[in-house]
């Protein structure tokens, strides 16, 4: 009975919560009131209402707010507490207590839960390595000589837009109108589940006309993950890890992973804390938003690669042209550099 007289309580507060929603029959979702939740991102809902023995209990994974269902409507609503636990005494239940206690170790020892992505995700895509020679997207993977060993985990759609609204229904469609094809990275996690796909325009300066329009958009399936690396399930912890700013550029040097936003370096994987990582950002000394980001790798210790001035290739992707991966590998190891000497090469490097 308990269970419930939570679960009516529950959606007795639904309206007063920000982007609530019951994920399945024993887990619902919404941004944190008590925190206010990210800041940030207004479209993040990290406070999850979970069934733990027969009573429902709150925890939120941004603030860490751990809460028995009396004490989170108390916060939130105390006329509404006072109800919830009358109706329990009627029903014979402790509302403060709990009719059934977890053991006090255990009572927030609560997993986020892992919306799993299912591979239907990837059934409305055609993979690279089933286009015709002679189509765009083949035409346009090829041209960026990425190689052949990574065509079955790229894919191709003709509208990106519905794609991005079969993945995540709450989009705002006025935010989103392009409808033209792309080629989509899934990212997957370690179980090979995908967790966010990003769609890279297809779009060639030269080869085809060229349309101003967004080069890469993310979408992610699994919501819980703030920050995305790509390619770190494939990549050895126990070897040096480069680190680079796009998936493509992820797939010439061996044991190579792309981070998705400067963000990324704030929460680096655990598999990796104890791992040699270079980061090696994009080739552009006169793009203050990457000097910035080398700037702060390296006031935070980090190894970085600045690349000498003899280099005018804007990134790997661009360099695959005319060095081949063992070159790039070595121009990277020759230049990764840390603390003071990162400091004046970077000085130097920069144009801005």
């Amino acid at each position: 009975m308990s269970g419930y007289i939570d679960r009516k309580y529950i959606n007795l507060v639904s309206p007063q919560l920000e982007r609530f929603a019951w994920k399945s029959d024993t887990l619902a979702n919404c941004r944190c009131p008590i925190c206010g939740d990210s800041q940030k991102n207004k479209r993040k809902a990290r406070g999850f209402f979970y069934l733990k023995g027969n009573d429902y209990f709150y925890k939120c994974h941004n603030c860490g707010a751990g809460h028995s269902l009396y004490r989170f409507l108390e916060s939130v609503c105390g006329s509404l507490s006072k109800e919830y636990s009358l109706e329990r005494w009627r029903n014979g239940e402790n509302a403060r207590s709990n009719y059934v206690k977890p053991k006090e170790e255990n009572m927030f020892n609560f997993k986020q839960p892992k919306f799993k992505p299912k591979h239907d995700l990837l059934k409305p895509l055609v993979s690279v390595k089933d286009l015709p020679s002679d189509h765009i997207c083949r035409e346009f993977v090829e041209m960026r000589k990425i190689p052949k060993k990574f065509y079955d985990v790229l894919y191709y759609t003709d509208n990106f837009l519905d794609y991005m609204r079969m993945i995540d229904p709450e989009l705002n469609p006025a935010k989103w109108t392009n409808t033209e094809p792309r080629l989509v990275i899934p990212f997957f996690n370690k179980d090979n589940d995908v967790v966010a796909v990003q769609g890279r325009s297809l779009s060639l300066k030269d080869e085809y006309n060229a349309r101003t329009t967004l080069r890469y958009i993310t979408v992610k399936s699994d919501k819980s993950i703030e920050r995305l690396w790509y390619g770190m399930w494939r990549a050895n912890p126990k070897k040096r890890v480069y680190v680079v700013e796009g998936p493509l550029d992820s797939m010439f040097v061996p044991n190579t992973v792309a981070m998705v936003g400067a963000a990324a370096i704030d929460r680096v994987p655990a598999r990796f804390a104890n791992t040699d990582m270079v980061y090696v950002l994009d080739n552009e000394p006169r793009n203050l938003q990457i000097v910035k980001f080398n700037e702060n790798l390296i006031e935070q210790g980090k190894t970085v690669c600045i690349w000498p001035n003899g280099i005018r290739d804007k990134d790997i992707n661009d360099m695959i042209y005319r060095f081949s991966p063992k070159q790039i590998k070595k121009m990277m190891d020759d230049n990764a550099v840390s603390g003071l000497e990162a400091k004046m090469r970077l000085n130097r490097w920069r144009k801005v």
